[in-house]
C-alpha cells in the first residue's frame, strides 16, 4: 500500500499538467468549467471522506457549504494553473498546436489511474492515510464502526458457550481496527448491567495470545485485558500466568502492559468481586502474581529506557 501511495503522487501530477498545458496551448477561460469538473471528480474519488456520504447529509446546510468551499478552491486552482501556463507560453513565444481535448484528456487520465492505485476505504482499514487531514476525517467514522461492531458481542447471553463466544470475539477482532473495538468493549463492560462472564473470559484469552501481543497489533491490549480482569479473582487467575509468560517472552512490549503502579494497587485487594471468599493461600497467590508482574513490567520498561 505504501508503494501505491508513492505511485499515486506521481499519477496525481497529470491532474495539474492538464491546465498548465491548456494555458500554454492558448485555451480560453471556457475551459475552466470542464477542468474544475475533472478536479472535483478526482477529489471525490480520492478523498470521499471530505464529501457527504448520503442524500440526507447533502441536504444539510453545513455539507452544502463544505462542498461549495471545495468547488471554489478547485476553481481558484484551475485559474492559477491556466494563468501560469499562459504566462509560460508568452515568455517562450511558442504555442503547441494541439486540440482543446488533449489537455483535458491529460487531467482526466489522473482519475482512473489514481482510482486503480488507491482505495481510501481499504487504506483506512490498514491505518494508512494520504495526510493528517484524511486521518482526522476518517477517525469519527472508524469509532462509530467500532462501536457498531461490538454490539453483537455485548448481546451474547451471559451463559453462552465459551467456544462460541471465543469464535465470535476472534471474528470481530480480525480487523486492523481491533484496538478501537477493544477500547469500545472495555468501556461497555465497565458500565454493563450484566456480568458478560463468557465475553470477559474470551476477551482476556484473546488479548493475551502471543499472536496478538508479539506483532503489537493492539498496542495496549494487555492493559485492556487487565482492566477487564482486575475485579474478578477468576479472571485474574486466568490473566496473570499468561501475562507473566508474555512479559518474559516479549519484554519490548512492556509499554502495552498495565503500569506497575496499577498492578501494585490491585495487589492490595486482588479480585474485589469475591476475593474474601477465597482461601488465604489463593489470595496470597494472586497478590504475589500481581507484584511479580509489576516488577517484571518495571524491569522491562527500565531496560527499554536504558
Amino acid at each position: 500500500m505504501l508503494t501505491r501511495l508513492r505511485l499515486l503522487r506521481g499519477a496525481a501530477v497529470l491532474l495539474y499538467i492538464g491546465p498548465l498545458f491548456g494555458g500554454l496551448s492558448g485555451l480560453g477561460w471556457g475551459s475552466v468549467a470542464p477542468f474544475v469538473g475533472i478536479f472535483v471528480v478526482w477529489l471525490m474519488v480520492l478523498r470521499p471522506e471530505q464529501w457527504p456520504s448520503s442524500p440526507a447529509e447533502w441536504l444539510s446546510g453545513q455539507a452544502i457549504g463544505a462542498a461549495l468551499t471545495q468547488v471554489l478552491s478547485q476553481v481558484l486552482l484551475v485559474l492559477v494553473l491556466l494563468g501560469i501556463g499562459r504566462g509560460l507560453g508568452a515568455v517562450a513565444g511558442y504555442i503547441p498546436a494541439t486540440g482543446p481535448l488533449f489537455p483535458l484528456a491529460i487531467s482526466f487520465m489522473a482519475i482512473p489511474l489514481c482510482r486503480i492505485l488507491w482505495d481510501s476505504g481499504q487504506a483506512a482499514e490498514m491505518g494508512i492515510f494520504l495526510d493528517d487531514e484524511a486521518e482526522s476525517a476518517h477517525a469519527p467514522r472508524a469509532v462509530t464502526q467500532a462501536a457498531s461492531a461490538v454490539v453483537p458481542l455485548l448481546n451474547l447471553a451471559d451463559d453462552a458457550d465459551d467456544k462460541t463466544v471465543a469464535a465470535a470475539v476472534a471474528k470481530a477482532m480480525d480487523t486492523p481496527h481491533a484496538a478501537l473495538r477493544v477500547k469500545a468493549l472495555v468501556a461497555a463492560l465497565a458500565m454493563a448491567s450484566r456480568s458478560h462472564a463468557a465475553l470477559r473470559r474470551a476477551l482476556v484469552l484473546w488479548a493475551t495470545e502471543p499472536e496478538v501481543v508479539a506483532p503489537n497489533s493492539v498496542p495496549h491490549g494487555m492493559a485492556s485485558a487487565f482492566d477487564i480482569a482486575c475485579c474478578s479473582s477468576d479472571l485474574l487467575r486466568l490473566y496473570l500466568p499468561r501475562a507473566l509468560a508474555l512479559i518474559a517472552a516479549f519484554p519490548e512490549r512492556a509499554a502495552g502492559f498495565p503500569s506497575p503502579q496499577a498492578l501494585r494497587a490491585a495487589a492490595q485487594d486482588p479480585g474485589k468481586d469475591g476475593a474474601q471468599d477465597l482461601p488465604a493461600d489463593l489470595r496470597d497467590d494472586l497478590r504475589q502474581g500481581l507484584l511479580a508482574l509489576a516488577s517484571a513490567v518495571e524491569t522491562a520498561l527500565a531496560a527499554r529506557a536504558a
